[in-house]
């Protein structure tokens, strides 16, 4: 969906799916998601193996963004 909307970086985009026919039905995108401790974005991140922790997410994004700036 983000790629179909031309958004980068990271977002947060609300949906909702119907199980029978497959269609999602956007409900909201939040390109300024809060970003606090008990943020799903930050729990998925510490999820992954090995887990990026908050400061070396920020700095990738931030480097993409200097990256794209040139």
């Amino acid at each position: 969906m983000a790629n179909a909307l031309g958004l980068e970086g990271f977002s947060r985009i609300d949906a909702f799916v119907n199980v029978r026919s497959g269609e999602v039905l956007l409900i909201e995108v939040n390109t300024v998601p809060g970003m606090t401790p008990s943020t799903v974005l930050i729990h998925q991140a510490l999820a992954e193996e090995p887990p990026v922790y908050p400061h070396r997410f920020f700095r990738t994004l931030l480097d993409l963004v200097f990256a794209r700036a040139k």
